[in-house]
């Protein structure tokens, strides 16, 4: 158990509540500050909670070993130059990291750890996944997110640039072919997108070519057909045969659509110290604060930022 750390978490909502108290329970003698522009937040936390929280970070002046930037995301940049600037040496930073209009060009050179939340790769599936293809044999890869998660139109943030089913769901879809097939720097063949209820993309479909893989994504949040968010893949091999995974489960057909075998989560029986909305946050947690094998670093981020951009943008 790694002691004796202090973390800096930008933001208390969901997700900065929800890394604090897996870190809280995998780390031992560590100390915590929120920082939260809320002052409704900060009374709440101060009282209920007993947490050191504080409205902005212009008056600290102790260091700390870890930040973490659970903002919305039009704030991640800005935070991130602070963390660097203050010599934090190791940063985590939500999903989607910024947005398309967001200028990266500053932190190419930083030194720093800089590490990503695209939790979905701490998947017990993925991880299987990761290890049974061999991208060599790979020809096609379909991603697909499909949820009803926007049903009337969005306020704020959420209706602009930093929004939208590609930056905010489908993210994580490019995210994991970055991960699990090398996608790289892929030529845009085709697209559409369409915005049926916000002013951004609430559905896109595109088809993408890197090196030998042809790639088709479909995202669309504003399929009343499913009740809860889903993601899914479906993989084919130069051979003919493909798998076709999601979160719960993998299977392997041949050519001719036969089921060749199966595994699900319950299979793999995968096992966190502390528990907290699945296995997948508490590994994620794990891996920031220890070898970094499987987080997103900022140059596989950065990949996925700049596909995000031209699925968006051309």
């Amino acid at each position: 158990m790694i002691m004796n750390k202090k973390f800096l978490i930008y933001g208390f909502g969901r997700m900065g509540l929800t890394h604090y108290a897996i870190l809280n329970q995998i780390m031992h003698n560590t100390e915590f500050l929120f920082v939260d522009p809320d002052n409704k937040v900060n009374y709440f936390a101060k009282r209920n909670l007993n947490i050191r929280i504080v409205s902005n970070d212009k008056g600290l002046d102790e260091s700390f070993d870890y930040a973490l930037v659970c903002t919305p995301p039009m704030f991640h940049v800005s935070i991130l130059e602070n963390c660097v600037n203050n010599k934090i040496p190791s940063i985590f930073i939500e999903k989607p990291f910024g947005g398309v209009s967001d200028d990266f060009s500053k932190i190419l050179n930083f030194s720093q750890d800089i590490s990503i939340g695209y939790v979905l790769r701490f998947n017990p599936i993925i991880k299987w996944v990761k290890e049974f293809i061999k991208i060599e044999n790979v020809a096609k890869v379909e991603g697909f997110y499909f949820s009803n998660t926007i049903e009337q139109k969005p306020k704020g943030w959420r209706n602009g640039v930093y929004s939208g089913v590609t930056n905010e769901v489908g993210a994580h879809i490019i995210d994991l072919c970055v991960y699990l097939f090398g996608l790289s720097d892929p030529s845009l063949i085709n697209k559409q997108t369409e915005s049926v209820i916000s002013d951004v993309d609430d559905i896109l479909i595109a088809d993408l070519e890197d090196k030998i893989i042809k790639y088709h994504f479909h995202f669309d949040w504003v399929n009343k057909e499913y009740r809860k968010p889903v993601f899914k893949f479906i993989t084919t091999f130069k051979d003919g045969t493909f798998i076709r995974f999601d979160q719960q489960k993998a299977e392997h057909f041949d050519s001719s659509c036969n089921l060749l075998s199966r595994i699900t989560v319950a299979d793999l029986a995968q096992k966190v110290p502390f528990y907290l909305r699945g296995v997948e946050f508490t590994s994620q947690m794990q891996d920031f604060v220890g070898s970094k094998n499987t987080i997103s670093n900022l140059s596989d981020a950065l990949i996925t930022r700049q596909i995000i951009k031209n699925l968006v943008t051309s």
